[in-house]
Parts: C-alpha cells; structure tokens; sequence
C-alpha cells in the first residue's frame, strides 16, 4: 500500500512540475531530434578538396573528373600552385590538395607509375581517413600486380549514423538519469522534507520514488535502441532482450549513483554540479570514439566507473558482433555493482530522519 501510495505521490509532482516535465519531455525530444538532424546524412559526401594539375593533358583532366565523381569528394578548388592549395588547407576551405606532376600523362603511358603527391588535415581524423580511403580506391592501378580490396567489417554499411549516434543517445541518456534522479530526491532535501518522509519504510519509498522514472527512462532507451537498429534496416546481430535487460540494470546503477550525490552532503545543489561533472564527459570515455586500448590509466579508471561504458560495450558486442551472453556476463556483473551503493544511501537517511 505504501508503495504504490509514494508511486502515485511522485507521478502527481511529475505532472504538476514545469521542471520536471521539460527535463523529461522537452529535453529528451528536442535533443533527439537534433541529433538525429545533424547526422541524418549518415555517409560523409562532397568533401572539398584542391587539385593542383601541373600536367594540363586530358589523363589530368580525365582524373580530376574522376576524383569529382565521387560521392566522397568534391573539387571545390584548382589552384595553380603547391603553395596557392596549402593556403587553402591552412585556412580550412578544403580537407585535402592532390597535386598532379609534370608529365603525368607520359609517365602514364609508359607505365612508369607517376607519383601523386595527396596532402590531408590530419587535425580532421575522421574525414581525412575518409578522404584517404577513396583516394587509394581511386589510384590503385588495375595493371598492377598485387591488388588491394579494402573489406570493412562491423560497420559494413560504411555509415556514421549508427556508428557515433548509437553511443550519442545513450550519453545523453544517462546524463538525464542523473539529473532527474537528483531533482526527484534533492526536491525534498531542498525544502526541509527528507527527514519526515524518510522517518518509516525507507527502501519501500526510494524505490517507489524512483518506479516512475525506471519506466520512463526504459522506453526512452528503448525507443533510441530501437529507433537507431529499426529505421534504417541494420540488422541486430546478437540478444536484442539482453541488451534491453543490461539497459534496465543501468538505470538503476545510475539512480543509486545520482542518490550517493544527494546523501553525501544533503546540498541540492552541490549534488546537481557532482552529478553533471560526472555523467557530462561520459561519451569521451565510452571506447568509441577513441579506443580503451590506447587511454591513459586515469582515462580507464574514469570509464570503469561510468556504468553506461559497460552497458555500451554490451550494446555493440550483442548489436554489432552477436558474440554470447555468458561472454557480456562481465559487464553485467560491473553494472549490478554499483547497486551496492544503495547501502550507504539507506542509512544516510535513515541516519537523517533520526535526526
């Protein structure tokens, strides 16, 4: 009876809070929406490029229509020298310069294997790995005698969207896990209320006060999971009902994590900045971007204690490897271990109502 009492308590504040439904609705929706915009092209096209054509023949003409062809690049600029095409790649007006020698026509025809020069922006790691990817597709040479075919694997279909959104939308997601599950609690230590609603039943009512919030962030996870495999026909690999089952241990590690904020000094807003410095840089630390295998040991340390970096690591080995459960049962285990800190949150109010 008192749980769904205290359930019931915390959906009617739900509904008459303006705050709470921003941080709910308006937040999650504008967000998603704006994510999805800016990477609703998926594959990267018509990056600018220079081409410095030394040769002036109809091979270099004939290349220079070939690099334009491209979905991947566009020759926004000919330049008439090196030094002309550098300034461009100074001033960021084109990613890359390939530039065509002299006698590159006749070096052409006597197989002798003319040497392009290709200079990239490295500052841009992913567009000029890009760039540099259909670069060698376009200059190999058919007559050679070794032939290189590039194979990609997991990301087969070559598109970003389900390779930076797919740990995008979980990022955000945990940072609102946070931040509503200190707003819920710290509401009550803001106005004096904590100790007399916490002076009987303690567990039942953290989590009662929490059911509403776990239904919520489940479908709204599960709905970006579904959304990011389902809309475009990615097929998923492994358990799509593990990968839900790891997301739901997930909320509720955040949850006791956000909680741990609230009781650690009982100060609303100390626990809001702690818990924002804690979930914001999350995506930084998830692997994705950047690999584990090359951060620094407090990059490491920083990711371990991020449960979303576990639920992610489950996410893109059952999505995208299909490898077993028994083998993701690791990660399980890390995410379920932040559920100990509800200990010390139950006796830190239960220490405070007997106050």
């Amino acid at each position: 009876m008192m749980f769904w009492q205290t359930v019931k308590q915390e959906i009617a504040d739900i509904a008459s809070s303006k705050y709470k439904i921003t941080l709910l609705g308006f937040l999650p929706l504008s967000g998603f929406l704006l994510i999805i915009f800016i990477f609703k092209q998926g594959v990267l096209q018509d990056l600018p490029v220079a081409v410095v054509d030394s040769d002036h023949t109809k091979s270099s003409y004939a290349l220079i229509h070939k690099l334009d062809s491209t979905k991947t690049l566009d020759v926004a600029y000919k330049p008439q020298s090196p030094k002309e095409a550098m300034e461009l790649l100074k001033a960021s007006r084109v990613y890359g310069v390939v530039v065509i020698p002299h006698n590159f026509e006749r070096d052409l025809l006597t197989l002798s294997q003319p040497q392009l020069s290709v200079m990239l922006n490295t500052q841009y790691i992913l567009v000029g790995k890009i760039i540099k990817s259909s670069l060698v597709e376009i200059f190999q040479d058919p007559s050679a005698p070794i032939h290189l075919q590039i194979t990609p694997f997991f990301n087969t279909y070559q598109n970003y969207f389900v390779f930076l959104v797919s740990a995008i939308l979980p990022a955000m997601w945990q940072i609102l896990i946070v931040i509503v599950t200190i707003v819920s609690f710290g509401e009550l230590v803001k106005h004096n209320k904590h100790q007399e609603f916490f002076r009987s039943h303690i567990m039942t009512k953290i989590v009662a006060k929490l059911t509403p919030y776990i239904i919520y962030f489940m479908i709204l996870g599960s709905g970006y999971l579904l959304y990011i495999y389902g809309a475009f026909g990615w097929e998923f690999q492994g358990s799509l009902a593990f990968t839900l089952f790891a997301m739901l241990l997930t909320v509720v590690a955040y949850q006791a994590v956000a909680l741990l904020f609230v009781v650690v000094g009982f100060d609303y807003a100390r626990a809001l900045s702690l818990g924002a410095a804690y979930s914001a840089p999350a995506f930084a630390f998830l692997g994705v971007t950047f690999p584990a295998q090359s951060m620094g040991a407090f990059a490491l340390f920083w990711k371990s204690i991020l449960p979303v970096s576990h639920y992610m690591a489950i996410q893109i080995s059952q999505a995208n490897y299909g490898i077993t459960t028994l083998q993701d049962f690791t990660h399980i285990l890390a995410i379920v271990s932040f559920w100990v800190l509800f200990a010390p949150v139950y006796f830190r109010f239960k220490q405070k109502a007997l106050v």
